[in-house]
């Protein structure tokens, strides 16, 4: 039996979630709900610590709100392939196992947002995608981001309105989502992706530092729905020096 985690960061938006997944008949998963709060720091200390005391689930949902910059903006629920983390500037590829709604780009920011000028050029933003992803990135466990947009960023952003939340986040389709996640994960397994990892690693002879560049790139290949054994075939007796590089500037 396959387990999935589901991740909120404030107590409403769990007790949402879990009402709506309990309603369904379920019997071919485990799940598990995890509360990590608000903000990147509580994430990544009450992420790793479920993962630590607990197990390593096979999949990893992390769902919740999140700001736009502009009320025009009129999309419901998306998926993220991308995120760019606020305080350093850097991005980070999200792969996209299957996609189950529109992909969308999102800033990650270390603190409440409250004027679109802070967004560096990113439409949506939240508090806690980042970290998730590299999470659950380090640990090798697959997972998705949904978000909703729920509020323009503005002054009051740092203030939520919990019946308005409870009602955004109520017409979601729980079931699809995961019938996504459990027909991927019947196609692949955790051990699939690194044992493939590892017969790439082993061709190259690959560092340690150049095996987190490999990572890194197949990634990417992945969150573009690239096809990496056919670039593989095509240019596996390039050196492994020429092979990163190639891997790079795709």
């Amino acid at each position: 039996m396959k387990t999935l985690l589901f991740t909120c960061a404030l107590p409403v938006e769990l007790k949402i979630v879990k009402e709506k997944i309990k309603s369904l008949d379920l019997k071919w998963v485990k799940l598990d709900f995890l509360l990590s709060w608000v903000g990147n720091y509580n994430v990544i200390y009450n992420l790793k610590d479920y993962i630590n005391k607990k197990w390593n689930p096979d999949f990893v949902v992390n769902f919740w709100v999140c700001w736009k910059s502009d009320e025009t903006i009129k999309d419901d629920f998306f998926q993220v392939y991308r995120i760019k983390n606020s305080s350093n500037k850097r991005e980070s590829l999200v792969p996209i196992y299957f996609q189950a709604l529109d992909l969308r780009s999102i800033l990650s920011s270390e603190e409440v947002v409250v004027e679109g000028s802070s967004m560096f050029w990113e439409i949506y933003v939240d508090m806690e995608s980042y970290w998730v992803e590299y999470i659950c990135n380090k640990e090798q466990i697959p997972c998705v981001i949904i978000k909703k947009p729920f509020d323009v960023v503005w002054e009051k952003s740092k203030s939520v309105g919990l019946v308005e939340l409870r009602q955004s986040l109520e017409n979601f389709d729980y079931e699809n989502l995961i019938n996504y996640i459990v027909e991927w994960l019947s196609k692949n397994t955790k051990n699939d992706i690194l044992e493939k990892i590892d017969y790439f690693k082993n061709y190259f002879k690959f560092t340690f530092s150049e095996t987190e560049i490999f990572k890194k790139n197949f990634n990417k290949f992945i969150a573009f729905t690239l096809d990496f054994e056919d670039f593989f075939e095509k240019n596996k007796t390039l050196n492994k020096k020429e092979f990163l590089e190639k891997m790079t500037n795709i």
